[in-house]
């Protein structure tokens, strides 16, 4: 056998030994965070930013909470866990502690072993080591990890956008001038580097699909992102360079991170991990760009930021009429519109903190170089318009014995109103109770708002939400919500005020650790215009859908399976109601002498008519979280493959097709128009820890 053989299988048998013994201990906690995304991204068209939690249940499992040492803000990151639950883990800890041993949580109410099982990967009893810890240049170096991440994407059918016309007359160039200017590859590469929660940086360069890498137009990636992030440096609790996200209060003001709506989680209503945090994900919007600080002074904390940073969008007459928030720009005249106005923000907040309540100002003010003018509708009427916007709030949370009670109260300097208040309550351990209202005034509507709302806009809205946790026996829980909501003006698709309601029932049954099932069912009514055209008496119809899903997990040896059966109906008021179905199988193994796993799903759908189409979790490489559409008759399918080649580095590929069996001979139209009834998707990350 050759010398040069020798050497490679030698190198091949070291890097499987290698793998063999690296411990994927991430594998729980990423499950973890993707039963999170599942629950609440189902049902839903909007892309959720996940990155932000994911990182920090991926930070929590390697630096995991001292319980002897803990505190609310540190426990909120667990957003498994409610505010009921979080409360009285501090309220135990405070009468017991020093915990000897993490099975004492099942001494605490409102804790099942579901819960407690969530929580291990990322808690620990101990002494542990003082958050204020001097840091020594020595222990950065010997201590400190780095990760670097490189993924491709490509859709391997040619999408209309990459298919240019022999230019042979003024038409033909025209249409060319339309198509995309770049390959069809998705890249991106991510650098970070990390001691203990303490120091934070990393670098981000993104380009998508179709946008130029190397040409006339551009040079290098489309976009890029880096953030330095400090914590816990004497008074100094967080300081934040480059670009980073701000989240205070309810986020009536201002929240640009992750927050739960309506979803199983029915109790989790209110906007977790406040102040500032680093941001580092790869979408291009709801982020700003400059430098904060946050002092803390005794039980008082105060924070100042600066952003300024350029937006999207079309600024040909001098004003523009939306920020473009997409992040795309793969044809001319997205280049265009790319970084056309500047967008500086300045604001601050005050939080004082006792051990029964809390009490915190936000004021934030916002300056464009251009003026915001959106195309007049009767819907969009009381939109902001203008170049300055000035917001300011105040917020507070309340404990007082099992009533937890918060809210936040905003103003604009147009003296537009919107106020939300809500309440927990835990009369009994096996029974926990949320309620929140919310007013939104019609001309209320700021940049950086984000909390419970039916819509993306919190504008224009009052509601009332109701919740329910009840644990009547062993092994079951019982999840319910009603949300009833109204709007007082014409909404995007309303043609004059309107009411809603939603409803949700679940049911949870885990009677082992390997198995765990649930039965859901959601029902919602809101108003649709049943014609297009504006009237003096427009004609808005109540259009009701419901929603049944049964989902059962098991696991047996080294696979687990999940099988999930789901349906749907739906009446425009008028036509004979609609019906969806569809059915899933999972199956994911991981083999025992080889460092690989992998993921199989095949997902039979029928859903003809667009509202009944289904959104579907779908396990994906890491920093992806993917919630396809299924719309029409067909099968998706896709393989999942991860080999840990060693300790340091993992390989990760995706390949996923969708079928159609409805007789289409083109899916999706424009640009991203594909000739004949199937799309296949290839995805690659890998990722080297060093």
């Amino acid at each position: 056998m050759r010398p040069q053989r020798i050497i490679l299988l030698i190198s091949l048998l070291w890097l499987l030994i290698s793998g063999l013994r690296a411990q994927d201990a991430s594998g729980n906690t990423e499950q973890i965070i993707a039963d999170i995304y599942e629950q609440v991204s189902e049902d839903t068209e909007i892309e959720i930013d996940f990155t932000s939690l994911y990182e920090d249940l991926m930070a929590l499992a390697e630096n995991p909470i001292n319980l002897n040492k803990t505190n609310k803000e540190e426990l909120e990151k667990l957003q498994f866990l409610s505010d009921t639950q979080i409360e009285n883990i501090l309220y135990y800890i405070y009468k017991s502690a020093p915990l000897n041993t993490i099975y004492e949580l099942q001494l605490i109410e409102g804790l099942d072993m579901t819960d407690i099982r969530r929580m291990l990967p990322f808690v620990s009893v101990g002494e542990g080591e003082s958050q204020t810890r001097k840091i020594r240049l020595r222990d950065i170096r010997r201590f400190g990890k780095n990760e670097l991440m490189m993924r491709f994407d490509r859709g391997l059918e040619t999408k209309e956008g990459y298919r240019f016309l022999p230019e042979e007359d003024e038409q033909s160039t025209a249409q060319n001038a339309r198509k995309y200017m770049g390959d069809p590859y998705y890249t991106f590469l991510k650098y970070r580097f990390h001691y203990r929660d303490r120091i934070q940086a990393g670098i981000t360069a993104e380009k998508d699909a179709g946008e130029q890498m190397w040409g006339n137009e551009h040079k290098g990636y489309d976009f890029y992102s880096a953030h330095v992030e400090l914590r816990n440096f004497g008074k100094l609790k967080t300081l934040v360079l480059g670009d980073y996200r701000v989240n205070f209060g309810q986020g009536l003001v201002i929240r640009t991170d992750f927050s739960m709506g309506k979803s199983s989680y029915v109790l989790n209503v209110s906007p977790r991990s406040g102040g500032l945090k680093k941001y580092s994900s790869t979408a291009e919007s709801n982020f700003f760009r400059g430098s904060g600080a946050t002092l803390k002074l005794g039980k008082t904390e105060l924070t100042a930021f600066y952003s300024n940073k350029m937006l999207d969008g079309d600024t040909t007459n001098g004003n523009f009429q939306t920020i473009i928030r997409d992040g795309l720009h793969r044809t001319a005249n997205d280049l265009l519109t790319k970084g056309t106005v500047n967008e500086q923000v300045m604001g601050g907040n005050v939080s004082f903190t006792h051990s029964w309540f809390q009490l915190g100002a936000t004021l934030v003010h916002t300056r464009l170089d251009h003026d915001l003018q959106p195309d007049e509708a009767i819907y969009n009427r009381f939109y902001f318009r203008g170049k300055n916007q000035t917001a300011g709030s105040v917020n507070y949370r309340i404990r007082w014995h099992k009533l937890n009670i918060f809210g936040e109260t905003a103003m604009t300097e147009k003296s537009a109103v919107a106020t939300i208040n809500g309440l927990n309550f835990s009369p009994v351990s096996r029974v926990s109770l949320v309620a929140l209202h919310r007013y939104f005034a019609k001309n209320y509507d700021t940049f950086f708002a984000n909390t419970f709302s039916e819509t993306s806009r919190v504008n224009n809205e009052s509601g009332l939400y109701i919740g329910a946790e009840i644990r009547p026996v062993k092994f079951w829980k019982i999840s319910a919500y009603v949300d009833s909501y109204r709007f007082f003006w014409p909404k995007f698709g309303i043609n004059s005020p309107s009411i809603g309601n939603d409803f949700l029932l679940q049911a949870d049954y885990f009677p082992k650790r390997n198995v765990a099932m649930f039965w859901r069912v959601k029902y919602e009514e809101k108003g649709h215009n049943f014609t297009d055209t504006l009237t003096t008496m427009p004609l808005v119809l109540t259009q009701p859908k419901w929603q049944a899903r049964y989902q059962l997990n098991y696991s047996f040896g080294r696979f687990k399976f999940k099988n999930q059966l789901d349906a749907n109906g739906y009446s425009d008021g008028v036509n004979k109601p609609s019906y969806g179905f569809s059915a899933l199988q999972d199956v994911s193994y991981s083999f025992e002498r080889l460092p690989l796993s992998l993921d199989i799903r095949l997902h039979i759908f029928d859903a003809l008519n667009f509202e009944n189409r289904f959104y579907t979790y779908e396990k994906d490489v890491l920093y992806a979280f993917s919630i396809p559409m299924a719309y029409g008759q067909g099968t998706r399918y896709y393989l999942n493959l991860r080999y840990e080649v060693n300790s340091s580095l993992s390989l990760m590929f995706k390949l996923a097709q969708t079928v159609y069996a409805d007789d289409r001979t083109t899916i999706s139209s424009s640009n991203e128009e594909i000739q004949g009834n199937r799309k296949t998707d290839f995805r690659f990350l890998m990722k080297w820890q060093f």
